[in-house]
């Protein structure tokens, strides 16, 4: 979404504070018309009254939305049915614009559908040239499906992002707290701005590299060892992919909400990274390699690899190896001030690759870096019942967190 130069000024002036929050409260942080309320949340301690930045922070309008961004999940009948449903409503009973990605007008379902035709040629989109502008003049944004949703709607607003109600109709659903069967109440409250949300911090990653920049190959072939035997070839059926990212549009900065990974790729040598924290050189990884995650992403592919779970609210990084060739190498958190560089070191075997929460992969070769930091552009995520709540209830329900059978009283 573009923000205006004079916004846009005061969003580079954001700096950490001595207790590493970001001021949130900007106008046109969060779409055109959502803004937040002041903290008013105070803690006492040692007799001083300071912010209390676990609180939540809630929504109000400037003035009415008229504007909503529709994002359903890719290519599954039974969320098309409902996102129909969905938009009719918007449409027809809350005369709402409602905005759509184009591959969704080109769907056989929709395109072939008489009685969606009024509601279909109601519904707004954008090409290349209109993008910017057709994503800057949404409101707030309605994803159905699941995380993977919701990570994509989140990569396309590259600078601010509006206040996004998610629906569970995906697999794990950790990061969608709505179902969909009270999508009209929940809508409602949105609406009226009776809601309460969490901040999800982002990464911001730029790559530095002096070398050509290329996507990864399903057909790649990993590099031979010295004096290994050149084998027989293997056919492999090539499949199409979900996203194909073309190379002309891969970029070398980006925000990410859940992690950024590098890892050795289709090598089949250890990975040498060496890691900075604000310049200084924190350590070295040996192994398959690194996964720099936010307190969103901590749940995810950082907790699959050992590492701690963070709630979204604690300004935070987590720092976790994948598969390190050391005992004593465990994940950690650090303050979300700092900036972490991740350094393919100069004497590494191999080169070593990049993704952002599982998109955009692309090799980095000895010398170059990434570097990441905490993003001032949170994606404002509206609660269910609550930020801490719902995070709760998102352990026991999807990760069946510390799930066991009570242990029996002792016999009278």
């Amino acid at each position: 979404m573009a923000i205006p130069m004079d916004r846009r000024k005061r969003l580079l002036d954001l700096k950490y504070n001595q207790r590493s929050q970001f001021n949130f409260v900007v106008d046109g942080l969060y779409g055109p018309k959502a803004q937040l309320l002041e903290n008013q949340c105070k803690s006492i301690r040692d007799g001083v009254t300071k912010d209390d930045p676990s609180c939540e922070h809630h929504l109000y309008w400037s003035d009415p939305p008229e504007r909503v961004l529709a994002i359903k999940k890719f290519r599954d009948l039974g969320v098309t049915a409902k996102f129909k449903e969905l938009t009719t409503w918007l449409v027809k009973d809350c005369g709402l614009k409602v905005t759509v990605e184009p591959s969704v007008l080109l769907e056989e379902t929709i395109v072939k559908d008489d009685a969606y035709k009024e509601v279909r040629e109601s519904l707004i989109t954008w090409d290349d040239s209109s993008r910017e502008e057709c994503l800057g003049a949404v409101d707030f944004i309605i994803c159905l499906g699941g995380d993977g949703t919701l990570l994509y709607t989140s990569s396309l607003f590259q600078e601010s992002i509006p206040p996004i109600i998610s629906f569970h109709m995906g697999s794990l659903g950790f990061l969608t707290p709505f179902v969909f069967d009270n999508y009209r109440s929940d809508i409602t409250r949105v609406l009226k701005g009776n809601v309460s949300m969490t901040l999800r911090h982002r990464l911001e990653s730029v790559i530095k590299t002096e070398h050509e920049v290329r996507t990864s190959d399903p057909s790649e072939e990993c590099p031979m060892s010295p004096g290994e035997i050149e084998r027989p070839k293997i056919a492999f059926q090539k499949f199409p992919s979900k996203v194909v990212i073309p190379t002309e549009n891969l970029r070398t900065k980006m925000l990410i909400m859940n992690d950024v990974v590098v890892d050795r790729g289709p090598s089949p040598y250890l990975t040498n990274l060496e890691i900075f924290c604000n310049g200084r050189k924190m350590t070295s990884v040996q192994g398959d390699g690194v996964i720099i995650a936010t307190p969103t992403g901590s749940t995810a592919y950082s907790l699959a690899a050992g590492a701690s779970m963070v709630h979204p609210s604690v300004p935070s990084m987590v720092v976790t190896p994948i598969c390190p060739h050391s005992l004593s190498f465990r994940s950690i958190v650090v303050p979300s001030g700092v900036e972490i560089t991740i350094r393919v070191a100069p004497l590494s075997r191999n080169s070593a690759w990049v993704a952002f929460d599982g998109r955009n992969r692309q090799e980095i070769k000895q010398g170059d870096s990434v570097t990441v930091s905490t993003s001032a552009l949170p994606v404002p995520s509206i609660n269910n019942t609550g930020h801490v709540t719902d995070w709760f209830d998102s352990l026991a329900e999807c990760l069946h967190w510390n799930v066991r059978k009570e242990q029996k009283k002792l016999g009278v």
